[in-house]
């Protein structure tokens, strides 16, 4: 057997026994039990107890994209909500570039339709978008965040300045914002990296085996994470799967699932072949 055969075969195995385990061990805590996922985007609150410095003894936001990159990790401080940091970075990456932002706010993406509705006198539940957003809705596994400014509408002194994080074909993040006033990222900070490393496992914990269903009517599995690689078998829609890893740059997430008569099989289905479940 040549290397490259053997370390394929060591790799597989790893896997294999990796889903042996989990499915004999007991359930783990879930480390982020109160998220709310829509659209492949999940935000959860995260108890004072798991921060540190720059956000030490502060409540936590975290938002995400669960086939993206784009982590968004907020303290919840005393000081005014314009003062409050927030940071976006990259899922894997924290030496990546990454946006320190502050007076900033993310949101779920079903939120961006209602930011173009003027609310009525009285109601300011939420603002308004200060641009129509275009386009209204988001793209998948984008991150909403909006930022409170002063408006020139005399009816409505403050609207919401909307951004959008996205997940771009290389594995990076890009915020874009729809007035066309991006901020610059630059290298993350020393002292975020403790945090982040730590939100971005608790992330990770809280994405993995995560259950779904399959979305297309014939949806091929390959043994690799690529979709032109010739298929392995075949999934219908409405299947459950069991989602154990992703590779997000070639839109590829290693499922298992267990068939009709029991047997369990380990493959690479496309992102957009299944849909994640909100809750567990």
């Amino acid at each position: 057997m040549s290397r490259a055969a053997s370390l394929h075969a060591l790799r597989s195995a790893l896997i294999v026994g990796a889903l042996s385990l989990a499915a004999t061990a007991p359930a783990a805590r879930d480390p982020l039990a109160d998220r709310q996922c829509t659209g492949g985007v999940c935000m959860a609150n995260v108890d004072a107890a798991q921060a540190m410095a720059p956000c030490a003894n502060a409540n936590l936001v975290l938002a995400w994209s669960q086939g993206g990159q784009a982590i968004a990790l907020q303290c919840m401080t005393d000081r005014a909500p314009a003062d409050q940091p927030i940071l976006v970075f990259q899922k894997r990456a924290t030496n990546a570039p990454a946006y320190e932002l502050t007076g900033v706010r993310a949101f779920m993406p079903e939120s961006l339709p209602q930011l173009a509705h003027v609310p009525r006198d009285g109601d300011d539940a939420l603002l308004p978008a200060c641009r129509r957003p275009v386009p209204p809705t988001m793209a998948p596994g984008e991150l909403l965040l909006t930022e409170k400014v002063a408006s020139d509408n005399e009816r409505h002194p403050y609207c919401y300045r909307v951004l959008r994080v996205a997940s771009l074909a290389d594995g990076s993040i890009e915020i874009r914002a729809d007035d066309g006033q991006v901020p610059v990222p630059a290298r993350m900070g020393p002292e975020w990296q403790p945090l982040a490393s730590k939100m971005m496992g608790l992330v990770m914990a809280a994405d993995a085996s995560v259950p779904a269903r399959v979305t297309r009517a014939r949806a091929p599995l390959h043994d690799k994470p690529d979709a032109r690689a010739a298929p392995h078998g075949w999934l219908a829609a409405g299947d459950r799967v069991e989602v154990v890893a992703r590779h997000t740059p070639g839109g590829m997430v290693l499922v298992g699932h267990r068939d009709a008569r029991g047997r369990s099989i380990t493959r690479w289905i496309a992102q957009g072949d299944i849909a994640l479940d909100a809750a567990r």
